[in-house]
């Protein structure tokens, strides 16, 4: 095959990988691609497999032969391509355009992330966790009062924090809009529900009194045509409560849980408050590590398919998260008035913040030279196996077979490169084991580790291939 392959490198981890032939070679495989109509399809006065060329053009015109053509042989011409250049493929490159006299086939492939971390062990975040103060206790002793109190009839006007229980009914004109008989509210002031400034216009009134008020229907509960409209509101209040607190002593402390006396339970919620912001600072220290060698970075980049990927994942992630509590992503879409497309590009900067972090820590993990210990990786694969249960056997054949090892030990190589980048910016890590040096990519190219298969990859790599237009070659007659 008489082929010429150049390459024109993009921004954004992206190149155009250009294909040109041979006249000869394309003429050839165009009167191939015409024999085999021919077999398919019936051409007036020839029988089948014998129409000559030109007949074959007449009945179903040039342009469907070469599209069928490029359908049969295009993805051949793409991997002989790959062979010829220096770039390793993300994914799937994209067929951009195709030009026949002479031919020449654009395609656009995204090839491997690129990152220089430049001097990454010189980054210093910080650490600690945000400390607990008395009025951090005070308030949880204060919710712990709420929770063991009891809600008792007044007869005095409604305040914001009382309890009570109405009857409204609100109306555009003759259209009812909502209402309700024996609703019960706790006001607050700046409520929404059931209507911005209605819990306002409740407060003062008294058991067995009535209002009528006007406020503007919200938005989303009625006929879009009504939104903003005002709406007569009547209302009837039945019942006013107020919270009756237990004081705040050994006695509550004894109520809440095993403690002697009140200086207890305080201890007791400090030590829990101080623990949960232990872990909550444990949770936030990476990720602001990895933020400051991302900022200090040389070069950090990738190609947009990998953000689309990533994107994919996320909604996959929330998919599979809404079917286990029995709610289908579609109706959950609706609900919130989104479609997929737009739902995805929401879920996107969050996406890319994910994706470049861990690309960050796979660099990190090359340049460290980490790797699996064999011997915790078989001990992970029988904890798996055991909490399979009657799938234990399903189990152990995904986890021994070549991907599901690959797997473990990415993910076994991920955690110690968290646990480094932690220690990193602590200024706690240990000297750096030099061993032996990554290869330098060819021609300055900055080497980068492989993404590991994502949701819905067979395993390793992705084979890559030209995404063209489907089409029928030729019209059956």
């Amino acid at each position: 095959m008489d082929m010429k392959v150049t390459t024109e490198r993009l921004e954004n981890c992206q190149v155009n990988v250009i294909v040109e032939m041979d006249a000869a070679d394309i003429d050839k495989r165009l009167r191939q691609t015409a024999r085999t109509i021919s077999r398919s399809y019936n051409v007036p006065g020839y029988r089948r497999g014998k129409a000559p060329y030109h007949a074959v053009v007449r009945i179903f015109g040039k342009e469907a032969i070469q599209q069928q053509m490029l359908e049969d042989d295009g993805q051949e011409f793409y991997e002989k391509a790959l062979e010829e250049i220096e770039y390793e493929p993300y994914e799937m490159g994209e067929l951009q355009e195709v030009e026949w006299d002479p031919f020449r086939m654009t395609v656009l492939l995204p090839i491997q992330p690129e990152l220089d971390l430049g001097d990454y062990r010189a980054v210093r975040v910080p650490y600690g966790a945000e400390p607990v103060t008395d009025e951090d206790v005070e308030g949880r002793l204060e919710d712990l009062q709420r929770e063991n109190g009891q809600w008792v009839p007044v007869e005095r006007p409604a305040a914001f924090g009382d309890e009570v229980v109405l009857d409204f009914e609100a109306k555009v004109g003759d259209q009812r809009i909502m209402g309700r008989e024996g609703r019960e509210l706790t006001l607050e002031d700046g409520s929404t529900l059931p209507m911005a400034g209605f819990h306002e216009e409740i407060v003062g009134l008294a058991p067995g009194e009535t209002k009528t008020f006007q406020l503007a229907v919200p938005e989303g509960d009625v006929e879009e045509e009504l939104t903003g409209q005002e709406a007569i509101v009547n209302v009837t209040l039945h019942t006013v409560r107020q919270q009756d607190l237990p004081p705040l002593d050994d006695e509550l402390a004894m109520m809440v849980g095993d403690y002697d006396s009140l200086d207890d339970l305080r201890a007791s919620i400090r030590d829990e408050l101080e623990s949960v912001a232990r872990q909550r600072a444990e949770s936030e220290y990476l990720d602001k590590v990895l933020d400051a060698m991302l900022e200090a970075a040389v070069k950090v980049e990738y190609p947009p398919q990998a953000v689309d990927r990533e994107s994919d994942v996320a909604l996959s992630q929330m998919e599979r998260s809404l079917a286990a509590q029995g709610i289908q992503l579609d109706t959950f879409l609706n609900m919130i008035g989104k479609t997929r497309e737009a739902y995805k590009q929401e879920l996107r900067p969050s996406a890319e913040e994910r994706l470049r972090k861990r690309l960050a820590l796979r660099e990190i993990a090359r340049l460290e030279h980490l790797e699996a210990d064999e011997e915790e990786l078989e001990a992970e694969i029988e904890r798996l196996v055991e909490m399979a249960g009657p799938q234990a056997d399903q189990m152990r054949e995904m986890l021994e077979s070549p991907e599901g090892r690959a797997s473990l030990a990415d993910d076994a190589i991920l955690e110690q490169a968290q646990e480094l980048v932690a220690q990193i910016g602590k200024g706690e890590a240990p000297p750096r084991d030099e061993g032996e040096e990554p290869e330098e990519a060819q021609d300055g190219e900055q080497e980068t580790a492989e993404e590991p298969p994502q949701d819905g990859d067979e395993g390793g790599k992705e084979e890559a291939g030209t995404e063209e237009d489907s089409g029928e070659a030729a019209a059956e007659e």
